[in-house]
């Protein structure tokens, strides 16, 4: 720093300045009483005085400013903006010191400030993206948050209070009212003809002087199913083992034991004749029916070793036309109309082609055989597929037939379950079984006299 940068740092420092205003104060009511005492100078007199009222004035001003600065830091906290006290390089190092401490407060303001909206949109994100429903009510049921999982597994878009859902949710309304304080409930609901099984865990909060309930949502149907499945899977496998175990050394002796009649008694005289024909004939009856047991056996054990789908891209329209080919000739022979729609007609899935062909192939067999027992003119089974704009793809598989018991829908889905006398209770358990390989559900929905759809959703 050069000597004329020290003059000027030392004049413009607020000792310097305040003497400086001082002393010229006192000057001036000096040589103002002189001029009242010893002259009859009013004009100037007048003058002087004016002179002295504005230097008083600006001295005041002039001390005032520290009250100033600590207004604008005040007002800067309060709206989060960066203090700039442009006068604390005249005001001499006591003002530098001031507003650097200034500065330093209102920076660790305004990081904290970020700190809390980076971390309200990194929540906010979270909330937005979880795969769990999250949703938030007040006690007069206002809705205060409710993030897109919610939206999408409760089937809205646009709420603003729970009064606002329908009949269909009432019993997630008898819910949440049972779920005052912090607990946990399960609710089944049939929206869209669609089941869900969900688990509700909620828990109470103060935010902005209110009492909220924050409640999350997830649908447990899947994790019911695959645990369904794996221990039917589990069943099957102990079961055909043991049967397997048991049968098998009856079957090998019973083939013996008709191996060596034939060669002990290649003929047949008087009563011996007669016994032996019935000892070959138990003999024969129990190795056939081991046979069939050991055949009835091999065909459940396919419900424990179905294949990982080899995963492609599939038309849907071409699935359903591949279908109607193969029952073409049996659709003809007994007057079934078969109807397909595809929306849009270039609609495409992810999935085995050949696994998810067999699943149809399941469902319209069921479907010709329940309206063989329940024959009309009209007779239709309708294939139909649709997008939903959230991406979700649909497919129904519709038909005229009789129709499921009540008592019977809820077990069609249970392996080595029949409706049919000459079932075996597989089908549908297989073609579940896959669905839920490709990460899709199947529900049913089917009234007497009138007939059944199963809705599939990917």
């Amino acid at each position: 720093m050069n000597q004329f940068d020290e003059k000027k740092s030392l004049l413009s420092s607020f000792r310097v300045q305040c003497f400086l205003r001082i002393l010229l104060l006192a000057l001036t009511i000096s040589v103002l009483a002189w001029l009242v005492v010893a002259t009859t100078l009013y004009a100037t007199m007048v003058i002087l005085f004016l002179f002295c009222t504005g230097q008083i004035w600006a001295l005041v001003h002039f001390v005032e400013q520290t009250n100033r600065h600590l207004v604008r830091f005040l007002e800067s906290v309060k709206y989060g903006d960066t203090v700039n006290i442009s006068t604390s390089g005249r005001l001499g190092g006591s003002f530098r010191e001031l507003t650097s401490a200034f500065g330093a407060v209102v920076e660790d303001f305004e990081r904290i400030r970020r700190e809390k909206e980076e971390q309200y949109l990194a929540l906010q994100t979270i909330l937005h993206h979880v795969s769990i429903g999250l949703l938030s009510f007040d006690d007069d049921g206002i809705i205060d948050f409710i993030n897109p999982a919610a939206r999408r597994l409760l089937g809205i878009t646009h709420i603003r209070s729970l009064q606002q859902l329908g009949a269909s949710y009432k019993p997630l309304l008898l819910a949440f009212d049972a779920l005052a304080n912090e607990g946990k409930a399960l609710v089944k609901l049939v929206l869209n003809d669609e089941i869900l099984q969900l688990t509700l865990v909620s828990t109470r909060f103060r935010q902005r002087g209110r009492e909220l309930t924050l409640v999350s949502l997830q649908n447990i149907v899947s994790e019911l199913e695959e645990q369904e499945i794996a221990a039917w899977q589990k069943l099957i496998r102990v079961l055909t083992h043991e049967i397997m175990n048991s049968v098998a050394p009856i079957t090998s002796l019973a083939q013996t034991m008709s191996g060596m009649l034939e060669n002990d008694f290649p003929t047949e005289q008087g009563e011996q004749t007669e016994l032996v024909s019935d000892i070959r004939h138990a003999i024969s009856t129990i190795a056939r029916r081991s046979e069939g047991l050991l055949a009835f056996v091999e065909n459940y054990r396919k419900l424990s070793r179905i294949p990982e789908p080899d995963f492609a891209v599939v038309r849907v329209d071409d699935l359903f036309a591949r279908v109607e080919r193969l029952f073409a000739v049996q659709l003809s022979d007994r007057h079934i109309n078969f109807a397909r729609a595809v929306e849009p007609i270039n609609l495409e899935i992810i999935g085995d082609g050949a696994l998810l062909e067999q699943v149809f192939i399941n469902l319209v067999q069921n479907a010709i055989h329940a309206i063989a027992a329940h024959p009309s003119l009209s007779s239709q089974i309708r294939l139909s597929a649709a997008q939903s704009p959230t991406g979700r793809i649909t497919i129904d598989v519709q038909d005229t037939g009789t129709g499921i018991l009540p008592e019977a829908i809820d077990k069609i889905f249970v392996p080595f379950f029949t409706t049919k006398p000459d079932g075996s209770g597989i089908g549908l358990s297989f073609a579940r079984q896959v669905l839920r390989k490709h990460g899709a559900t199947m529900t049913v929905t089917s009234e007497l006299g009138i007939g059944t759809t199963f809705h599939i959703r990917f």
